[in-house]
């Protein structure tokens, strides 16, 4: 039920409850967040909230989403050409989403892990898609190597992340070099 609109008042109250929410995940789990929360940090009532999202839910979805593509957009824009350089900040930039969720949300950082994944892989799936101009298998590919590189490095490796990420950028780039 999220609404597009570009009527300030309802930017702003949005934003509130944004905001309300972020403050939030910082003190709590976020299984322990309820509505009434929101809406009384937010200043809002309940039907204000159900007027721009369905459920808490919902609103999570929308903030990892903004989030992942805000920290996504500082690395890298959709409009460069495919190369190891493009995909070593598209790595350093899933880096980068969950160093800042584990320190903005670290009650509750574990608790949506799989969401940050989901939005990432998803992400980098469409970006991907258009640099290889719709080759929609190999999008998936990349995007899911990247992400599971990722996972590999975050257990416990030893390399700095750039390192790391310029070793994945030359594996991915011999995948995808034939069909580019």
């Amino acid at each position: 039920m999220t609404t597009q609109t570009t009527d300030p008042r309802a930017i702003r109250t949005r934003q509130l409850i944004i905001d309300a929410f972020n403050q939030l995940i910082k003190m709590k789990n976020f299984d322990q967040i309820s509505v009434k929360d929101i809406t009384e940090l937010a200043t809002i009532n309940r039907a204000t909230f159900y007027a721009h999202f369905v459920d808490k839910y919902e609103l999570l979805d929308s903030v990892l989403t903004e989030q992942t593509g805000a920290v996504m957009k500082t690395y890298f824009t959709c409009q460069e050409q495919l190369s190891t350089d493009l995909m070593k900040r598209m790595f350093l930039s899933i880096v980068e989403i969950h160093e800042s969720m584990n320190t903005h949300c670290r009650r509750g950082y574990n608790t949506f892990t799989q969401m940050i994944e989901e939005k990432v892989k998803g992400q980098l799936e469409r970006i991907f898609a258009n640099l290889l101009h719709g080759q929609k298998l190999d999008a998936i590919v990349l995007s899911w190597g990247m992400y599971g590189a990722y996972a590999d490095w975050d257990i416990g490796s030893t390399v700095r992340a750039e390192d790391y990420a310029q070793e994945v950028a030359e594996k991915l780039w011999a995948f995808v070099q034939p069909s580019a």
